[in-house]
């Protein structure tokens, strides 16, 4: 045998072997895509739908609790923010040195500057003169200052800044229904239209101006379900390393007697690609059985939130996407 090529399958046999010591599970790979188990390092988070960074914080959030740390090296320990109820997202915002956050349960937005601490700085409850209504996703657009964050079951989009005292709405059309994400990409702001299984590209927030992608073969409008049942019901949709990535609510609980995995995590080059149907299936890199939620751009990596829809924190995970180049 080749020395070098000995080498390499004795390191790769040594990392597999290494993960499973560690009580993690070994890599799941598909042709140059890696997906590790990325955080806890032990045991589940108790529904986790996203993870983001900032600077060397990273938080997750997991619905009524936060979970945070400053070194990558370190465990995830519970944020003394005790207010939250099903909180979906947050983001930070460098104009005011605030973290935001979705307190879906509660209808409002909150702002803290530390996980560490207790502390709210504020709370936003309506914005643009509208009453938030469980607002799911909130993102920053580095390039203007806005924050973008949604009423999923009415179809408003809030763009606003200043702490809420500068904001607009935009109204999508009521056919689209419940729509979970936003996504920033090259400027451009996307609504992720769940239920209807479509993408909504924002191309003038100021004239209320949009341009929707559909999806292929969309059977019927729905909360969550399979890819033979209901079609796609997008979770997420973000771009990555030159391609869209896209999850999807599918579980046992939805499916029936369909495949709930799927068509779950799938990945496409062009809106074109999307429609049509011409995706890749990425799902069986993912655990079965478990809901794909938020993805997370960051570093040359893409992070996945998932949990497990029926029994909330067991196989509550975030994981990590790598392209080998």
């Amino acid at each position: 045998m080749n020395v070098n090529r000995f080498l390499l399958l004795a390191s790769n046999m040594v990392g597999v072997f290494g993960a499973a010591l560690a009580g993690a599970a070994p890599p799941a790979t598909s042709g140059g895509i890696q997906i590790v188990e990325y955080a806890p390092a032990k045991g589940s988070f108790p529904g986790c739908t996203q993870i983001v960074f900032h600077g060397k914080t990273e938080i997750v959030t997991t619905g009524d609790q936060l979970f945070f740390r400053t070194d990558s090296q370190l465990p995830f320990r519970q944020s003394a923010i005790n207010v939250l109820k099903d909180a979906h997202a947050v983001v930070f915002n460098p104009v005011d040195q605030l973290f935001y956050a979705t307190d879906t349960g509660n209808h409002r937005l909150i702002t803290f500057a530390d996980p560490a601490r207790s502390d709210i700085r504020d709370s936003m409850g309506t914005l643009a003169g509208i009453k938030l209504h469980r607002p799911h996703d909130i993102v920053f657009d580095e390039g203007t200052g806005w924050l973008y964050t949604l009423n999923p079951e009415s179809g408003q989009v809030f763009r606003f800044k200043d702490g809420g005292k500068t904001a607009t709405a935009l109204d999508l059309p009521p056919q689209l229904k419940y729509s979970r994400a936003l996504t920033l990409s090259d400027g451009k702001l996307y609504v992720i239209g769940s239920s209807a299984g479509v993408v909504v590209e924002v191309t003038d927030f100021e004239k209320q101006q949009i341009k929707i992608h559909n999806s292929f073969e969309k059977k019927k409008d729905a909360p969550a379900g399979s890819w033979q049942s209901t079609g796609l019901v997008l979770n997420d949709v973000d771009f990555f390393n030159g391609h869209w990535y896209a999850t999807s609510y599918f579980c046992p609980s939805y499916a029936g007697d369909t495949d709930y995995d799927e068509n779950k995590f799938i990945r496409f080059k062009t809106w074109q690609d999307l429609k049509a149907g011409t995706w890749e299936d990425l799902s069986h890199l993912l655990p079965s059985r478990v809901v794909p939620y938020y993805l997370t751009p960051h570093n040359e990596a893409l992070f996945i939130a998932v949990f497990n829809h029926k029994d909330r924190g067991e196989s509550d995970k975030v994981y990590r996407l790598t392209i080998s180049k």
